[in-house]
């Protein structure tokens, strides 16, 4: 009688308490992530990727939904193991796997370098690379990756192509361009830090900010190519406005504003160095990086702020609009005259 009624009463005010945190059946964001990665590629296309997420994802796609079985899927840490090779190697077409297991430092393995060497040479079979390389084979401090390859970013993952494969500009961002990835992410606060929604938003902005960065990178490796840096600080203000209006209040990611602001210094064009200072002031307020880190950029607005404050004084107009002004003095008078803004951080 009673006791029932209680029970049913706490079970009852545990639901009412609850419903809106458990309450997932919109939540679809997993699915979407895989749908990110697959459904733009060219048919027959070669996937090799890094990272749970995205392996179970599409794993899921594929094996339950029966969407783009034309597409082949690796996933690196899987073919790490003994049993990869024996029990897995079948199921792919045309797939040479050239030892028993993909690690460039046992004498029974095979590097990534040698199994593209064997696979991503076929015509009409593209190889793209979704998460980064498993193991770099080409030490960090010569910037990582896989001897005689380079990956160009398109899309949500990158495009692999041999070294001696070389794209013009316009050839690698209409790629690019119709790789781009369609992801409505879920809202910022939505999702707690250790769930896979909250990686799949973060990637999301990863892969939207790849293009923009590459083309900097891409332009300061021919001296300063101006047509690359136009793009890439396009791109950037594009992806800055759409991160600021995403739901969720997300903070825009510091590196987006040093990144466009590197690039509006290298552009030759009058009153770019007042977007330069704008986005270097956004992103030393923002930002959580060293102090060494941050020295070379922070220079840069503090000087500009007392280049401004001694032309006001003599009476001059400023070269920047007002807001630009103003954040460069904020940024001053946060870090004061070290490398620690104000009273810590």
């Amino acid at each position: 009688g009673v006791a029932a009624v209680v029970a049913l009463l706490l079970v009852g005010g545990q639901i009412a308490l609850n419903w809106n945190k458990m309450n997932q059946h919109d939540n679809h964001y997993v699915r979407s992530y895989g749908m990110m990665h697959l459904d733009k590629l060219p048919r027959d296309a070669v996937l090799v990727v890094k990272g749970d997420v995205i392996t179970n994802s599409i794993r899921y796609l594929q094996r339950c939904e029966g969407f783009r079985p034309d597409v082949q899927h690796l996933d690196q840490s899987m073919m790490t193991y003994p049993w990869f090779k024996k029990k897995q190697a079948r199921h792919f077409r045309k797939i040479d796997f050239p030892n028993d297991i993909y690690n460039p430092y046992k004498p029974e393995g095979y590097s990534m370098a040698l199994f593209l060497d064997e696979n991503a040479h076929q015509p009409n079979r593209p190889f793209f690379l979704c998460g980064g390389w498993y193991h770099d084979e080409i030490p960090a401090e010569q910037g990582g990756g896989t001897p005689g390859y380079r990956t160009w970013p398109v899309g949500a993952c990158d495009r692999i192509r041999a070294d001696d494969e070389q794209l013009s500009l316009a050839e690698w961002v209409d790629e690019a361009e119709t790789l781009l990835p369609e992801y409505d992410p879920p809202a910022y606060d939505r999702f707690a830090d250790d769930t896979w929604e909250r990686v799949t938003l973060t990637d999301y902005w990863s892969a939207k900010h790849k293009l923009p960065y590459s083309l900097l990178m891409y332009a300061i490796e021919r001296n300063d190519d101006q047509d690359a840096l136009q793009q890439s600080a396009a791109r950037f203000e594009d992806l800055i406005l759409e991160n600021q209006n995403a739901a969720g209040g997300a903070p825009t990611p510091d590196y987006f504003h040093k990144n466009i602001g590197i690039t509006y210094g290298r552009l030759r064009e009058e009153g770019n160095h007042c977007k330069m200072i704008k986005h270097f002031s956004h992103y030393l307020v923002l930002t959580k990086d060293t102090p060494e880190q941050r020295r070379e950029v922070l220079k840069i607005v503090v000087d500009y702020a007392s280049h401004m404050k001694q032309r006001l004084k003599a009476g001059l107009e400023a070269d920047c609009d007002a807001d630009v002004v103003k954040a460069a003095k904020k940024v001053a008078k946060m870090f004061g005259s070290g490398d620690q803004p104000v009273g810590g951080g």
